[in-house]
């Protein structure tokens, strides 16, 4: 079985395991001459991978449940998939158990392959017990409690997923589950239609009534289940994995850099999810089949979630939940409506595109956020990491590596560095037009204005009328006094 379509980024076999039941084979995608990400696929087909995107999701399974409930000393994570949330849970030093269960000894065994900046193989951590065990007969013998439990399985629709899905697998975690307890679970919208997400999170809500769904600025939801009694986390506890260097540093390279970023994940609480689903059937046991074979229609995943990425009625959806004022810390309430604008536009600009620029200018001119403008700069804290270290080698700075480090100027907000290497660029012919129209953006926002004119004096820009060349001329001239050239 061969794993050929997944090469087309660069990507390249590292290792091949034949398990019994089983081939796996792990991908490797460098950057700068080191791994940047890993891909899991088992049968030729894609089960995980470390990209930094999906990091994101991946490691919020762990800090979503650990931030609402800090005291947490034990943990189950079911399904280990190329370890993402088991490294997020090893970062909180406060935890004392972290017990994994999967069905394959096989992606234990690739553990020690991964390496990247910051990694190191979770099961090496003396809190971490791994076993090779069906996930569903995992909760059903063991007699230990969790104070976290959290499940990332295979894609839904891969054979005997769906057993973890289920409203009698759910009650199975509830009742594993310390009174106090949370349940963080991924719900993965783009393989499944509408109909098919109701259904999972019918049989969620029939199990923890106290339930919540969140999510970044993607279709990867996280459904989170609380099991009473029902309490805010200690005032002084509060910020507890923004304060520890290894939770922090985590936690801002994924994006939520501060506290009130947890609140502009939420989705729904139990009440909408009941209201949504009130004439829906629930999974079950009895009833598989309401997960469908049927290929899930992207469109129409897009038009159910974007109705609560809407930052303005997610707001009212979080600010009238029962829910949430009995669970959330009342200082992660300040400033959400910039916080759940910053998702909309996120969304929206994943969903069909933006004005990158007129991004830009929101995220530097309203917020302090960097993963936005690294994002919006076509970089990220793993890229960063990479070039940052094949800059130490090379002791001058590689060309290939020089937009990774414009990004990192911006997001900085040091627009002089930024300027200074765009410059650079130009110097040695690297040309493109998005750090054309940045360096332009970056003189006016300085005060250089005419450096700006002179720059797109000098450009030669097509004749036909072009939307987002008027929208920046009107932008400078209106903002900065900029004389548009012709």
């Amino acid at each position: 079985m061969h794993a050929d379509r997944y090469e087309s980024d660069g990507s390249r076999l590292q290792k091949k395991i034949e398990g019994n039941a089983d081939t796996f084979q792990l991908l490797r995608r460098d950057l700068f001459g080191e791994a940047y990400y890993y891909r899991l696929v088992t049968n030729s087909y894609s089960m995980s991978a470390t990209v930094p995107r999906s990091q994101r999701y991946m490691r919020l399974f762990a800090y979503l449940p650990l931030a609402l409930r800090p005291e947490s000393k034990n943990a189950l994570l079911l399904c280990y998939g190329v370890g993402v949330t088991a490294d997020a849970f090893t970062r909180d030093a406060s935890l004392e158990r972290l017990d994994i269960a999967d069905t394959s000894r096989e992606v234990f065994e690739l553990a020690d392959t991964y390496v990247g900046p910051g990694y190191s193989n979770p099961l090496r951590d003396p809190r971490v017990k791994a076993f090779v065990q069906d996930a569903r007969f995992f909760l059903q013998a063991a007699r230990q409690q969790y104070d976290v439990i959290t499940g990332e399985p295979p894609p839904l629709k891969v054979l005997g997923t769906v057993n973890l899905y289920t409203e009698q697998f759910f009650s199975l975690v509830y009742d594993r589950l310390t009174n106090g307890g949370i349940v963080s679970f991924w719900l993965p919208l783009y393989q499944l239609s509408p109909a098919e997400a109701k259904s999972i999170l019918r049989g969620f809500h029939n199990v923890f009534p106290d339930a919540a769904v969140c999510a970044t600025s993607d279709l990867e939801w996280i459904m989170v289940g609380f099991k009473p009694p029902l309490a805010k986390p200690k005032q002084d506890l509060a910020r507890q994995l923004w304060m520890a260097s290894g939770t922090a540093l985590d936690l801002n390279r994924i994006g939520i850099e501060m506290p009130e970023q947890m609140s502009a994940l939420f989705v729904m609480d139990g009440t909408e999810m009941a209201d949504i689903t009130r004439d829906v059937a629930p999974l079950t046991d009895f009833y598989p089949k309401r997960l469908s074979e049927v290929h899930p229609d992207l469109d129409a995943a897009y038009r159910f979630a974007y109705g609560y990425m809407e930052s303005s009625a997610a707001l009212r959806r979080f600010g009238s939940s029962s829910l949430i004022k009995k669970i959330w810390p009342d200082e992660w309430k300040r400033s959400l409506d910039l916080y759940f604008m910053v998702r909309e536009i996120r969304f929206r600009s994943e969903l069909s595109g933006s004005n990158w620029l007129a991004e830009l200018d929101f995220y530097l001119q309203r917020t302090k956020l960097r993963v936005p403008v690294l994002d919006i700069c076509d970089s990220n804290g793993s890229r960063l990491a990479l070039a940052q270290a094949f800059a130490r080698k090379s002791q001058t700075m590689p060309a290939e590596a020089s937009s990774d480090f414009v990004a990192e100027a911006v997001a900085r907000r040091d627009f002089d560095r930024a300027i200074q290497l765009l410059e650079s660029e130009r110097e040695h012919g690297v040309r493109n037009d998005k750090d054309f129209f940045l360096l332009m953006y970056l003189y006016c926002l300085k005060g250089s204005v005419e450096k700006a004119e002179a720059l797109a004096a000098a450009k030669s820009l097509p004749r036909e009328k072009d939307s987002f060349v008027d929208w920046l001329w009107g932008k400078l001239q209106a903002e900065y006094g900029f004389r548009p050239p012709g």
